[in-house]
């Protein structure tokens, strides 16, 4: 006697399709979400050189107001003083590591690195 088993509805299971269903539908959350992760990284690089570029702007200032003259282009007299930076150097570059803040001789500002400028790829 042949018999025909027929799945109930107590029987759970998982077919073959919803499993690619589900693998297609992560695929395409993950094309769409890991790039926006990506260029949220980047851009919080760049808006922490630009604070790095204010706080060293405002202590310029405050050294020019306190000493007199303004601090040598390579901040090495600045950076070691410990009423300026506690930690006695200067903060460097998120974006190019290794990159250093220098003051425009002219102006007594200091460079900045701006998205898409020379200074950064």
């Amino acid at each position: 006697m042949n018999r025909i088993i027929l799945k109930t509805d107590s029987q759970k299971g998982v077919s073959i399709g919803e499993i690619i269903l589900i693998v297609f539908l992560i695929s395409i959350l993950s094309i769409i979400i890991v790039p926006r992760f990506m260029s949220v990284s980047t851009n919080a690089k760049y808006e922490a050189c630009r604070t790095n570029v204010a706080n060293i702007n405002a202590l310029v200032q405050l050294y020019y107001i306190k000493e007199g003259t303004w601090p040598a282009t390579d901040l090495s007299d600045i950076k070691t003083n410990v009423n300026y930076f506690v930690e006695q150097t200067l903060p460097s570059c998120p974006v190019t590591s290794g990159a250093t803040y220098t003051i425009y001789p002219t102006g007594h500002r200091v460079t900045g690195h701006l998205v898409g400028s020379a200074t950064h790829p």
